[in-house]
């Protein structure tokens, strides 16, 4: 099997995405442990990604679709985007193999049997502005141009502020394979969307980064962050968002939130200090990996009014230093660079985790770790209720500052009661990610892959 991996990446400094990627491969393993797989929209430039997973050290190929202004680049979309249109009015194989010859990033893609499409988990929608929608719609329709089954993997759908961006979401979903929703609402705004007319392609798995699997850092700063739980004190993990913390500073409100998320987060560290025994330990979950100066990569979000601003890193440190010598010995920092398994691993080391992004909470809930879920979107809830946890997302959109911090207390008084409840239900919902494909096999022969 070759299966194409597209909405995923290793390189954009979100711990989210990269656990994405790899939990998405591991799944793809899990069914077809001899894959041979690319990651299909990952950097600027053709390269191998070694990862391990489980005891297997692997080389995952990196084909980036690029949409740049060298148009005369081999993977970029015009080129392939040309070659596709091309094979569909010369239908000779000959002709086919004589392309494929010329241009090694095209080959790759006529080989491969299979694309499984996650968009970051929830970029399939236009929150994040139409450019990125765009160029995610571009390279799946890309794929369906090239006639291959189109896996949308569990992420979130929509939603879709213009009619524009409706019609496209509608025009690839309606082409697509399979299409999974990670949560249950999902399922019925996609069946409506295609005027329920898929016969049961619309179905639940969840978030896959359920799977991830922590690693000890090798680094000896991790003893010191080890040394900081211990069996008297309470370690709350908090991790604050760069991107909701630079857009309420500046006042841009892009999310509609009702809160003032700064001072949330300050009256969070409040209400935790007044608890007996607690210790808050800041954990940064996106920390760009751009160097000063230089561009940001393309699949980060980027906030119109800057970048580095958008790094948890820099929220977090400022925050730490606005309390630490309040409350000394109590408040403490991840710093440094960890990777996805890395920095899940530091969560694990938590009794409580509060967290803005979405997959800092799925590494706190998959390790059995009571979280709440600082909501910006409606990701938070369809994934908190697909383990039976609704009740423990602050929606922001919907709650004030005080709302948000009574609902914040009330979760943290049921921990012991949420902790056995993800004891519970953990084994299943991780089983259940594993065997999302279960059910899913090419239909496309090699000799049919340019007939649609």
């Amino acid at each position: 099997m070759r299966i194409g991996l597209l909405g995923a990446s290793f390189d954009t400094g979100n711990m989210g995405v990269n656990a994405l990627a790899e939990s998405a491969i591991k799944c793809i393993l899990h069914r077809w442990p001899d894959a041979q797989i690319t990651l299909l929209d990952s950097g600027r430039a053709v390269d191998e990604e070694q990862i391990r997973i489980g005891d297997k050290n692997l080389c995952i190929k990196k084909l980036p679709i690029r949409l740049c202004r060298n148009i005369l680049l081999e993977n970029h979309f015009v080129v392939l985007c040309f070659y596709a249109l091309l094979f569909k009015v010369v239908r000779r194989e000959k002709f086919k193999r004589f392309c494929t010859r010329r241009n090694a990033s095209l080959k790759c893609i006529v080989e491969i049997d299979m694309v499984a499409d996650i968009t970051g988990g929830d970029s399939f929608s236009d929150i994040y502005g139409m450019r990125r929608f765009i160029i995610g719609f571009l390279r799946k329709r890309l794929v369906l141009l090239f006639n291959k089954d189109l896996i949308m993997l569990p992420q979130t759908y929509g939603p879709f502020k213009h009619g524009a961006t409706r019609a496209m979401a509608r025009h690839i979903l309606s082409r697509a394979s399979m299409v999974y929703s990670r949560d249950l609402a999902g399922i019925e705004y996609v069946n409506t969307l295609l005027n329920n007319r898929q016969n049961g392609k619309v179905r639940f798995a969840p978030d896959v980064a359920f799977v991830l699997d922590p690693r000890r850092p090798a680094n000896q700063d991790i003893d010191s962050l080890e040394k900081i739980k211990t069996s008297n004190r309470i370690l709350v993990g908090l991790n604050v968002s760069g991107l909701l913390g630079y857009g309420s500073d500046v006042g841009d409100n892009v999310f509609d939130l009702k809160i003032n998320y700064p001072a949330l987060i300050d009256s969070i560290v409040e209400l935790l200090m007044r608890q007996e025994g607690t210790a808050v330990l800041l954990v940064p979950h996106v920390v760009p990996t751009c160097k000063p100066g230089a561009s940001p990569p393309k699949s980060v979000h980027v906030h119109k009014k800057g970048y580095r601003e958008q790094s948890d890193a820099v929220v977090c440190g400022a925050l730490y230093e606005r309390v630490v010598e309040k409350y000394p010995g109590r408040i403490f920092i991840v710093r440094g660079r960890y990777n996805h398994n890395e920095t899940k691993y530091i969560i694990g080391l938590c009794d409580f985790f509060i967290g803005s992004r979405m997959h800092a909470c799925i590494a706190a809930l998959s390790q059995g770790i009571p979280a709440v879920g600082i909501a910006y979107s409606g990701k938070f809830h369809g994934v908190f209720e697909s383990i039976g946890l609704s009740d423990c997302v602050v929606d922001t959109r919907s709650c004030d500052n005080r709302e948000a911090l009574e609902k914040l207390g009330m979760v943290f008084e049921r921990r012991n009661q949420i902790r056995k409840h993800l004891e519970d239900a953990m084994p299943q919902v991780k089983n259940d990610v594993l065997s999302a494909f279960d059910i899913t096999s090419p239909k496309k022969s090699e000799s049919d892959h340019f007939e649609q």
